[in-house]
């Protein structure tokens, strides 16, 4: 039973790193506020994105996690410049 666990964590695993293979990060953003400006942004330009967050653990300031939680945005590689040019607009 732990054998099977442990293969479909692995395959699950697998499957991710394969996805981001044609993805590039364009944008780290640090808390909710920050996240959602550049989403927002991607989204009002058509330009489908991925998100990974990195887990923080250790965060002493569980109460106010939202502001310092960590945000990778991705887009495929060939949007890259788009991308780019999308987050910085005003």
């Amino acid at each position: 039973m732990i054998g099977i666990l442990v293969l479909v964590i692995a395959c699950i695993v697998i499957v991710k790193l394969i996805s981001y293979k044609y993805w590039t990060c364009i944008y780290t953003a640090l808390g909710n506020e920050n996240y959602y400006k550049a989403v927002a942004k991607l989204e009002r330009e058509g330009i489908p994105f991925k998100t990974k967050t990195p887990m923080n653990l250790g965060t002493e300031n569980f109460q106010n996690r939202h502001e310092t939680t960590q945000y990778d945005v991705f887009v495929k590689k060939e949007l890259e410049h788009i991308a780019q040019r999308a987050i910085n607009k005003n």
